[in-house]
């Protein structure tokens, strides 16, 4: 068998994979079990359902590695498919099922804020302020910043035009601006916040 790393290509992986080799599944599997784990967490408080829902996923691609097809973006293919299976799972669970309509989870903001004296008040900051979006401009700022999806995958994984998936990372922007604005540990925030993005 092949030998692979942390750097091995996503495409190379997914090729040896879909051929049948085990360590390029596992490689791929601990790659992104953190990161659905996460996105699991936009949709329910419920860690016991979110684990079993995604190694329900994994052992489907497992099984049926042979009939999938290659993709241009592994990240985009298993977040849209662990999307599916844990919207499937969660539609008749309605009533049983805790959801997180606030969307309430940690978001991994050393990514995005300069380390400074003050850098964890900085990042309760900015934890509130996105708690505060709507919850579908949480959803699109999480995958576009956060998992530094393209417009054009997110539209396709929440069923919509690249235009709406701008108009609403436009609108959360401006909401989190109008936040942060107001009072000076914000705009500093603020200022820390775009750079980074852009």
């Amino acid at each position: 068998m092949a030998q692979f790393s942390k750097n091995t290509d996503d495409a190379i992986l997914w090729n040896y994979f879909r051929s049948g080799d085990e360590d390029a599944y596992t490689e791929l599997s601990q790659r992104y079990y953190r990161t659905l784990i996460q996105y699991g967490q936009r949709f329910t408080v419920n860690m016991q359902l979110i684990e079993d829902t995604l190694q329900d996923l994994l052992v489907h691609l497992w099984l049926h590695r042979e009939t999938i097809n290659d993709t241009p973006s592994v990240k985009f293919y298993l977040i849209k498919s662990f999307r599916h299976r844990m919207l499937k799972t969660i539609k008749p669970l309605w009533e049983e099922v805790e959801l997180t309509e606030d969307m309430n989870t940690e978001f991994s903001c050393e990514e995005f804020l300069i380390q400074r004296e003050h850098e964890y008040a900085l990042k309760k900051q900015v934890k509130n302020a996105v708690d505060q979006l709507p919850v579908r401009q949480q959803e699109v700022i999480y995958l576009r910043f956060f998992q530094n999806m393209q417009p054009e995958e997110i539209a396709r994984l929440l069923s919509i035009n690249s235009q709406s998936v701008s108009n609403i990372i436009q609108r959360a922007l401006h909401n989190l601006r109008n936040m942060w604005i107001s009072t000076p540990p914000y705009s500093l925030l603020l200022c820390s916040f775009f750079q980074i993005l852009y």
